[in-house]
């Protein structure tokens, strides 16, 4: 960021360590406001655009007389912390982090993004589910702690961070990086990430993310002589990079059963019908025998091999003028036992020496986040009184790598009862939350951390 941009951003955030007494400004907006407000603010990462985001979120915390710190990362990226103490305690922290970013809107909404509008039930906007909704579920529990004059028994941190749709650095990254003693006594880090079952919009099971797997970002790029595009060259960029790409699409994939997998699924196994018990019951047999991929219901596959996905391609701009570069972004996802570079030697030599290889993220193994602390027992207690609690693996990547990367436990929790239908907004057009599940949500936030955070 140009230093006049970083001076702007850091006036525009600029708080006191200490907020004006709560007495002295408006009451606060409902949460669904506080919604409808922060899916308003544009936060697309590139570039992110966190600054308004920090400071509509900053601003709920003052008019409490909730004290926060702007930290900024070295190329200007805002991250907010606050903490609510508890008197004496030797109980570890509670740490709730969701991102202010938000992925590119990308065609074919119906209606502006950045403009929440309410459609049949629904108020639909980017971040709607990933995940401004957590955010509010989050501040809303963090406030009516502080409003209560119920002891907390641990200290609770409310943390809102850049950056994590394009890999986390500038966010909890950074923040592990240059603040760790701002988690040193964190027992617990609630986020995103949480795979709660849903059948005919009634919940079977929750699911608390506790295992996923690891990024492996790359950029290939090919380069060649460029001229006139009538010429004949089949050594262009962009030929070169077609040759290597096709060489790693037609990679067969690798079919295993990670052990965090296989915790997941026998858990799961549990509260599903005799079908998928079956499944699990001859899981090995299957990954062993010549096509599991035909014996296998979509979707399932994603949890059972290294994934490689091309999913952006870049050269020239005109059909008759051949490009000197052409480029590739690959997303790759790791199992969380796959040995990294010997993964990424395989990746080199599918590809070939016509083209060179960046890695612009990646993440070294974590062990799963534990199931036996206090915490992760709490949340348990409190959840099952609706349905039982399935400690998951998911697919994807969140912030919570980091955490666990330090050995700190990181679970992926959505309070949202959300069935497919919803879900498939999520990094789609028409990104959208059911109001009634929102509200609901927010309520089990705000009781749930209240019950694991108090004398209550």
């Amino acid at each position: 960021m140009p230093r006049t941009a970083l001076l702007v951003a850091c006036l525009l955030l600029a708080a006191p360590l200490q907020a004006p007494p709560a007495d002295a400004l408006p009451a606060s907006q409902a949460p669904l406001d506080r919604l409808r407000e922060y899916l308003a603010i544009d936060t697309t990462n590139p570039p992110g655009n966190e600054h308004h985001a920090a400071r509509f979120l900053r601003d709920a915390l003052h008019r409490e007389g909730i004290s926060t710190r702007l930290l900024m990362s070295p190329n200007g990226r805002p991250n907010l912390y606050a903490r609510l103490e508890s008197a004496d305690s030797e109980l570890g922290a509670l740490v709730l982090v969701h991102h202010m970013d938000v992925v590119p809107a990308g065609p074919g909404w119906e209606s502006d993004p950045f403009e929440p509008v309410e459609r049949e039930g629904r108020l639909f906007g980017r971040g709607a589910v990933d995940v401004k909704s957590l955010g509010i579920a989050h501040l809303e529990a963090f406030l009516e702690l502080h409003r209560s004059d119920v002891a907390l028994v641990r200290d609770v941190v409310f943390l809102a961070v850049a950056d994590e749709e394009t890999g986390g650095a500038e966010g909890a990254g950074f923040l592990l990086e240059r603040y760790p003693e701002l988690f040193d006594s964190a027992a617990a880090v609630l986020g995103e990430g949480g795979n709660n079952r849903v059948y005919q919009q009634s919940l079977v099971w929750w699911g608390i993310e506790v295992a996923q797997k690891r990024p492996l970002w790359l950029k290939v790029r090919a380069t060649g002589r460029g001229g006139h595009g009538s010429t004949l060259n089949l050594h262009t960029a962009p030929h070169r990079l077609v040759r290597a790409l096709g060489r790693l699409a037609d990679r067969a994939p690798v079919f295993r059963v990670s052990p965090p997998v296989r915790t997941y699924f026998e858990s799961v196994a549990q509260h599903q019908g005799p079908g998928f018990r079956e499944f699990v019951g001859r899981l090995d047999e299957i990954v062993a025998s010549d096509e599991p991929g035909k014996q296998l219901l979509p979707g399932l596959p994603n949890y059972l091999v290294d994934s490689i996905q091309i999913n952006r391609l870049s050269a020239g701009e005109r059909v008759n003028v051949t490009p000197e570069t052409a480029e590739a972004l690959v997303d790759v996802r790791l199992l969380p036992d796959t040995d990294a570079d010997a993964f990424l030697l395989e990746i080199e030599e599918l590809l070939g020496d016509e083209v060179e290889v960046e890695v612009l993220l990646r993440a070294p193994a974590a062990a799963p986040a534990p199931t036996d602390t206090e915490l992760f027992r709490c949340f348990e207690r409190f959840l099952e009184r609706r349905g039982p609690v399935v400690p998951t693996f998911i697919a994807g990547v969140t912030d919570s790598r980091y955490f666990r990367e330090r050995s700190i436990p990181a679970y992926g929790f959505s309070p949202f009862v959300l069935d497919g239908t919803d879900l498939r907004g999520i990094h789609g057009p028409n990104e959208k939350i059911p109001i009634d599940a929102f509200v609901a949500g927010v309520r089990t936030t705000v009781d749930l951390v209240r019950a694991c955070a108090t004398a209550d």
